[in-house]
């Protein structure tokens, strides 16, 4: 591996630092997404059972146990249940964006990592090809031996941008939609709630 390093020439210093930053973010970002999926397949429906018998006050705290920002943002509308529709759909809103942008923090990082490793991979390959013309003015020979060092170069900070780039951008891809997905879900319930709340009339 060290070999395969000092062949790929100074570029590879920044590639293999934004490398460790890349994986340190991907797998931060993984795990904070496992920490707010939500535990019950059932929420929606038990949080407007549980309002259905009046029991708010003991819900909110129960919603507040969990860490999903769907069960957040129905924790605000129980909380502000007494408030008048308007407030209280400001409340959720507010609420949403606030757990939404915590889970989308950073995620643009790994999309620009991905294109600045790209970007380190092609400049590995022009400065590696350069050194190669070099050493093949310098000598005046066309020999594939003095040519090799920086096509080596060239192909080896190619691969290891590539090899960066590629999980970061997958990363970024799968965790964007997921947020997508959970900010539908955060809507519905969203929604659903303050229907029931409409219909039901609850002021209390």
């Amino acid at each position: 591996m060290l070999e395969y390093i000092r062949a790929g020439g100074p570029v590879m210093i920044p590639i293999i630092l934004l490398s460790v930053l890349a994986f340190g973010l991907i797998i931060e970002r993984v795990i904070a997404f496992i920490r707010v999926r939500e535990r019950r397949a059932d929420l929606l429906p038990w949080v407007l059972g549980e309002l259905g018998k009046g029991r708010g006050t003991v819900l909110a705290e129960e919603l507040g146990e969990s860490p999903s920002p769907e069960a957040a943002v129905l924790r605000e509308g129980v909380l502000s249940r007494s408030t008048a529709p308007e407030e209280r759909e400001l409340r959720m809103q507010a609420r949403a964006q606030n757990e939404l942008a915590r889970l989308e923090r950073f995620l643009p990082w790994l999309s620009s990592l991905a294109n600045v490793e790209t970007l380190l991979g092609l400049l590995g390959t022009v400065t590696g090809m350069i050194r190669s013309f070099m050493n093949l003015r310098l000598t005046g020979v066309a020999d594939p031996a003095v040519l090799a060092g920086g096509i080596s170069e060239a192909l080896i900070t190619t691969a290891a941008g590539l090899m960066v780039a590629i999980p970061c951008l997958v990363t970024y891809h799968v965790l964007i939609q997921s947020a997508d997905r959970i900010a539908a879900r955060v809507e519905t319930a969203a929604t659903e709630l303050q229907l029931f709340y409409a219909q039901r009339g609850l002021r209390r």
